[in-house]
């Protein structure tokens, strides 16, 4: 009875911390979401006035695979379109010899990843992907540990050594959490102990534990512990539990079941509904190895698989581009760049507004071969193709970084974005006086520091990766005008290289978000294409299909680590009072291939990100932000009531699964 008592009150005080804490908003020097991108299919993400100010307790996790190493060092990677290019016969034939009659199980890669067939112990590559995962304002990264007793410790102790350093350096890399194995006890069992004993009861690591009810999430059966023994006792009361709920056909459940799926059918199961009706967590899935007939292969020659091309119905979705409205569905050519199925996914989601939404996935990658898997010969379970598959990362191949931006402007729609900071920069600049005159100049555009670092990694069998293009470190920039000028400020970590360096610090200029103008990637003008010569820069506008002609001759300066810009306006077509752009720095990229600012030198913001500088923009005002926050302390105070439940959820959750 004193265990149980005991239990109780630290339930308790868990639902009384549940209602009087509110989350602080800490504001970081760097923010993504108020950048700017249209991605390569012409889709721009939404601004804040299109989304809105952001929204308190709302969060995203991204399932993540921590498991590439084990396998890598004898396995030479093999992607299934170069099997099947050559030998398209070959796709439900396990015996076809363009397989070269490799094992049961022997993993292939559905497509190339961007940055190549890492492993898991590239630093370089987990680098980028915190950025990567902190530029979508991904909450927590969900690893995958559901096949036998495995955490692939390796891998998540490499991850959370780069993301410290990353988090020193201005980077809002996700919390973590694990999904163990979906059933075998013993399994789970052992996981638990292996994670709490290693892992959470040293406090390692602590500031990257995601919390869910003020303790670190797991995503697991909860019934497998015997709370009448010490170290199951422990480990019940230390974590908040989410029972792993593995089928992707299920109905929606109560709050009291503790549970919470990682994929899910359209429309998806709602998880954790309340009495109130509120819906705790929701899945969204980039694709589903499913059909009519419920779970299937990818490579299925039986039913509709559904792809990132699949749609339950007619769903289709439009956005603007070049001036004209375009409408995508399924009967769209190349309809598999579209992300149809994931934006009927997240459009549900959203709607339905859960707490939570858990999207798969990130960086999975690896199409698994086996013999016969729910009745299909040479099967792919869990991804096969392009077409057939779920990562997000981006790819070396077609689907490039379509997925990455959908995934930004959908989490953006989710949770809301940042309001853009006041612009206070009408001034005139000498680029030749001092420095200090930029000091009161907003807003201030920060980017994060020393990742300009090389790459030296051996990936799967018989690769191995060098890259050493990182040259000056971006970290500031701003922008200034006055009635014929506009000036530019860029600041590196230390003192520039010479101006002579192949493509030294290049500035890449849109004044045209529609892309209607000649444009390379989006950009209409481009600075230092061609390197400064008699003491003058070059600006250059783009004349079409990558072609470009000299604008004028502008002057610049460099002093140490920062280097000034002077621009005629009229060069740049701002005649009229306002002045609206967008802009990023890059050094060592040239800039031609888009994809090249996520593998070479440094861009500021990375990939097709741009700073947004408009000369009317204005700041949320402070009795918005303070109506908002006493929204949200009552929301909660009201929710906690309604779903007074909420403090027993474990030993319910415990009674019923054990």
């Amino acid at each position: 009875m004193k265990k149980f008592i005991s239990l109780l009150i630290s339930l308790i005080t868990i639902f009384v911390g549940s209602v009087f804490t509110v989350s602080a908003d800490t504001d970081s020097k760097v923010n993504p979401s108020t950048w700017a991108a249209t991605d390569g299919l012409g889709r721009t993400l939404s601004s804040f006035e299109e989304t809105g100010t952001v929204k308190k307790d709302k969060f995203v996790g991204m399932f993540y695979w921590t498991w590439h190493y084990p396998w890598t060092a004898d396995t030479e990677p093999v992607t299934t379109g170069s099997v099947l290019e050559s030998f398209p016969e070959a796709v439900n034939d396990w015996e076809h010899p363009a397989w070269n009659g490799t094992y049961d199980g022997r993993p292939h890669f559905w497509d190339e990843p961007l940055f190549g067939f890492y492993t898991n112990k590239d630093e370089y590559v987990l680098r980028k992907h915190a950025e990567l995962l902190a530029d979508a304002d991904i909450d927590v990264v969900i690893f995958d540990a559901t096949n036998g007793t495995q955490l692939f410790t390796e891998g998540y102790e490499a991850l959370l050594k780069v993301w410290s350093k990353a988090r020193k350096d201005g980077i809002d890399a996700p919390d973590i959490a694990f999904m163990l194995n979906f059933s075998t006890r013993d399994d789970i069992r052992t996981q638990l102990y292996d994670l709490y004993e290693n892992l959470y009861s040293k406090g390692r690591y602590e500031d990257f534990w995601f919390l869910w009810e003020g303790k670190p999430l797991i995503m697991a059966n909860i019934g497998v512990l015997n709370i009448m023994k010490q170290k199951d006792r422990e480990i019940f009361n230390f974590f908040t539990f989410r029972k792993n709920e593995s089928t992707y056909f299920t109905d929606d459940f109560s709050i009291n079941d503790g549970v919470w799926g990682w994929c899910s059918d359209y429309p998806q199961a709602k998880f954790g509904r309340s009495f109130s009706g509120k819906t705790e967590q929701i899945c969204v899935s980039v694709a589903q190895n499913a059909n009519e007939n419920g779970l299937t292969a990818m490579n299925s020659p039986v039913g509709t698989v559904q792809g990132r091309s699949f749609t339950e119905g007619a769903f289709s979705y439009t956005y603007t581009y070049k001036g004209k409205e375009i409408t995508v569905d399924k009967t769209t050519e190349n309809s598999l760049l579209y992300g149809l199925n994931f934006q009927q996914q997240f459009d549900y989601a959203i709607e339905n507004d859960p707490e939570f939404i858990f999207v798969t996935g990130f960086n999975e990658w690896i199409a698994g071969r086996f013999k016969e898997w729910c009745g299909t010969e040479n099967a792919f379970p869990d991804q096969f193709s392009p077409e057939y598959s779920r990562d997000i990362e981006p790819s070396a191949g077609i689907l490039k970084d379509h997925y990455y931006y959908q995934l930004v402007e959908n989490v953006r729609r989710f949770k809301g974005t940042k309001a853009p900071e006041k612009n206070d920069a009408f001034r005139e600049i000498d680029i030749n006086g001092p420095l200090s005159q930029w000091d009161s100049v907003l807003p201030e555009y920060n980017h994060y520091k020393n990742n300009t670092a090389q790459r030296d990694s051996a990936g799967w069998s018989g690769c191995y990766y060098k890259n050493n293009t990182g040259r000056n470190d971006i970290i500031k920039a701003k922008a200034a005008y006055d009635s014929e000028n506009i000036y530019f400020y860029v600041e590196t970590l230390e003192k520039l290289s010479p101006e002579t360096d192949s493509n030294w610090m290049r500035l890449f200029i849109d004044t045209d978000e529609s892309g209607i103008s000649p444009n390379l990637n989006g950009f209409e003008f481009t600075v230092n294409r061609i390197s400064p010569e008699n003491g003058s820069a070059i600006l250059e506008r783009c004349s079409g299909s990558g072609n470009y002609e000299k604008v004028c001759s502008i002057s610049y300066s460099v002093n140490e680590n920062v280097l000034q810009l002077k621009i005629p306006r009229a060069a740049l077509g701002f005649n009229d009072t306002a002045v609206l752009f967008r802009f990023k720095w890059a050094d060592n990229i040239s800039g031609e291939d888009a994809m090249e600012f996520y593998q070479n030198g440094d861009a500021a913001p990375g990939g097709r990100f741009t700073f947004v500088f408009d000369s009317e923009a204005e700041a949320v005002a402070e009795e918005a932000d303070k109506a908002l926050f006493c929204e949200n302390f009552f929301s909660k105070i009201r929710e906690a009531f309604v779903d007074f439940g909420i403090f027993c959820r474990k030993i319910i959750a415990y009674l019923k699964y054990i």
